[in-house]
C-alpha cells in the first residue's frame, strides 16, 4: 500500500458579508498558496514532483492583486446565482468567457464552485472537455493559463483540482499536481466514509481500490526505471479512466501513446500496462543512447500508459461504441499535446494493442490528428481499408501478429493490418540475435506478449518510438507487387492466413 499525497487543504468555503469577503479572500488566497504541499509521501514522490511543488510554495505571500468578486462571476461557467456548479452543463457554454472568469474569481467563489460539483457524475470532466476538447480550443487553453498570475494557478490547483487536471491546453507538470490532489482527496474521502451500496452498483470498495492502484501505479522504479512519473488525467468515476506518463511530456523530443485492449481496466491493468510503458520508455532511452552519434544526441522519450477510455469485456466486445468513444479521448489527448507542445513538437507515436489498435484506427481516420508513426499490435481489424487512409506518415505504419494469437488477424472489425494488403510493416516477432548488440531476441508468441521485456517487439517498437523504424525487423509493404496475404516466406506466415485465398488482385 502506498501513503496519502500529501495535498493542500480543500479551499475553505465560508458564509461572508460583502465587507468580510474582500479581506476574506486574501485570506483565502494566502493560505491556499502558503499551504499546498503537493509533494507525494516518500513512496510515491519524485524529484519532478518535489520541485513543481517547491514552485508553488514559491509563491506564498498575499495576493493582494487578485480580484475580489461575487459568486455570479461563474455564471458563464453554469454556476447559479449561489456559485454553485450546474447538474449538467448549459447548451450554450461560453468557453472563452468561462476560462477568463475561473482566471477572474476568488478563491471563495472557487471554493463553492469546486465543492458543488458533482465529481460522482463526472460533471468536472464533462466541463473540462467542454473547455479544451479540440485542437483550437486546447491551444486557447494553452494561451490562457500562460495569462494566469502564478498564485490563481495555486488557488485553481486546490479549489478546482479535478478541472485543471484533465484541461487540455495545460502543461503537462500542472495536470499532474492537480490530479494527485484529486487522487489523495478522493481516496482520504473513501477511506473515511464508506458509505452505502445500491444493487447492480460498484461499490465504494471497489471505487478505492480502483484510485488505489492508479495511486500505486505511480510508484516508479519497475524493473530499474526510476523515470518520474505524472498523471496527466484522472476520472474518478467506477470503473475509472486515467493516464500516467513515464517521462516528461512537456519537455520530452519522442511521445508514445499506449491504447489499452479489451478487459484492460484501471482496476485490474492500471500497474501492470504502466509498467509496460516504462519498459517500453527503457528501451527507448537504450536505442537512443545507443544509436547517438557524436553529431546526433541522446533524445529524451515520454511514454504514455493511455487508459483514457472505457474498454470492452467478452459482453460487449463485438460493437464499435466503446472504440467510437475512446477515439474522441485519443484525438483530444493527441490535440491536448499538440497544443502544449506548440514551438516545440514531439515525435508522436500511437501504439495500439488488440482493441486498442481498432479505437486508434478510427480516431487516425477521423481527420482531426496526425501522428509520425503507428503500430498496431494483436489487432483485430481497422476501420480502413488502407494504411495510406491513416493520418500518418507515410511508411511509418507498422503491424504486429504473433503466431498463437487469435485475434491478430481475425478481421473482426475490419481490415487486418498485418496483411500485404493494408500496406503496413509486418514485424518480425520470432527470436533473433540483435545485430547491434549481440543480444538474444526472444519471441513473441501470443497475445499479451508483445509488451515483453527483452523480446524482438520490445525492440521494434522502442526504435519506432524514437524514429528508426527503418531498424525494426520486418516485411515491407509491397504496393506494386502481388498482393499475398500470407507472404512467400514462413517467417510470416500466421495460423490464421493459411485458410486464406493466397493472393487477391491489386
Amino acid at each position: 500500500m502506498t501513503g496519502p499525497v500529501a495535498v493542500p487543504p480543500r479551499v475553505d468555503v465560508v458564509s461572508v458579508s460583502a465587507t468580510q469577503q474582500s479581506s476574506e479572500s486574501v485570506r483565502s488566497h494566502d493560505d491556499a498558496a502558503s499551504s499546498v504541499d503537493v509533494t507525494a509521501g516518500a513512496d510515491v514522490a519524485t524529484a519532478a514532483d518535489a520541485t513543481t511543488a517547491a514552485d508553488v510554495s514559491t509563491h506564498s505571500a498575499a495576493v493582494e492583486g487578485l480580484p475580489i468578486s461575487s459568486f455570479a462571476t461563474l455564471r458563464s461557467c453554469g454556476a447559479d446565482s449561489d456559485g454553485r456548479a450546474p447538474a449538467s452543463l448549459p447548451a450554450d457554454l461560453d468557453a472563452p468567457a468561462c476560462l477568463s472568469a475561473l482566471a477572474g474569481a476568488s478563491s471563495l467563489t472557487l471554493g463553492e464552485f469546486g465543492e458543488s460539483l458533482d465529481v460522482d457524475s463526472g460533471a468536472d470532466l464533462t466541463l473540462a472537455q467542454e473547455l479544451g476538447a479540440g485542437a483550437d480550443e486546447a491551444t486557447a487553453v494553452r494561451a490562457w493559463w500562460s495569462t494566469v498570475p502564478t498564485a490563481q494557478r495555486t488557488v485553481l490547483l486546490s479549489a478546482v483540482p479535478s478541472i485543471i487536471g484533465n484541461l487540455e491546453g495545460v502543461p503537462y507538470s500542472q495536470r499532474n499536481l492537480a490530479n494527485r490532489i484529486t487522487l489523495s482527496r478522493t481516496i482520504d474521502d473513501l477511506e473515511q466514509n464508506p458509505g452505502g451500496t445500491v444493487v447492480g452498483a460498484p461499490t465504494q470498495g471497489q471505487r478505492l481500490a480502483m484510485l488505489q492502484q492508479v495511486q500505486q501505479s505511480l510508484i516508479p522504479g519497475y524493473d530499474g526505471n526510476d523515470t518520474a512519473r505524472s498523471l496527466v488525467s484522472l476520472d474518478t468515476v467506477y470503473p475509472g479512466r486515467a493516464a500516467v506518463a513515464i517521462g516528461d511530456l512537456d519537455t520530452a523530443k519522442n511521445v508514445s501513446l499506449m491504447v489499452p485492449g479489451m478487459m484492460y481496466t484501471v482496476s485490474t491493468q492500471m500497474v501492470s500496462f504502466t509498467n509496460a510503458a516504462a519498459a517500453v520508455q527503457s528501451s527507448e532511452t537504450f536505442w537512443s543512447n545507443t544509436l547517438a552519434t557524436t553529431t546526433s544526441a541522446p533524445e529524451s522519450s515520454a511514454v504514455v500508459s493511455w487508459m483514457g477510455y472505457r474498454t470492452p469485456v467478452m459482453t460487449n466486445v463485438l460493437g464499435l461504441s466503446l472504440a467510437e468513444a475512446g477515439a474522441v479521448h485519443l484525438e483530444n489527448a493527441v490535440e491536448g499535446l499538440d497544443a502544449v507542445r506548440l514551438e516545440d513538437e514531439p515525435r508522436t507515436t500511437i501504439i495500439g494493442h488488440s482493441y486498442g489498435s481498432t479505437t486508434a484506427t478510427i480516431a487516425l481516420s477521423s481527420g482531426t490528428i496526425h501522428v509520425d508513426d503507428f503500430v498496431a499490435l494483436g489487432s483485430p481489424g481497422s476501420v480502413v481499408a488502407d494504411a495510406g487512409d491513416l493520418a500518418v506518415t507515410a511508411g511509418h505504419v507498422f503491424a504486429g501478429a504473433a503466431a498463437l494469437d487469435p485475434v491478430a488477424g481475425s478481421g473482426v472489425f475490419g481490415a487486418d493490418p498485418g496483411s500485404v494488403v493494408f500496406g503496413s510493416k509486418l514485424l518480425n516477432l520470432g527470436s533473433a540475435v540483435d545485430p547491434y548488440t549481440s543480444q538474444k531476441l526472444t519471441a513473441v508468441v501470443t497475445h499479451n506478449e508483445y509488451f515483453t521485456t527483452g523480446s524482438h517487439a520490445m525492440r521494434s517498437l522502442a526504435l519506432i518510438g524514437i524514429g528508426r523504424g527503418d531498424l525494426a525487423d520486418g516485411r515491407d509493404p509491397v504496393p506494386d507487387g502481388p498482393q499475398l496475404v500470407n507472404g512467400p516466406s514462413l517467417e510470416y506466415v500466421r495460423p490464421q492466413d493459411v485458410s486464406r485465398e493466397s493472393v487477391h488482385s491489386a
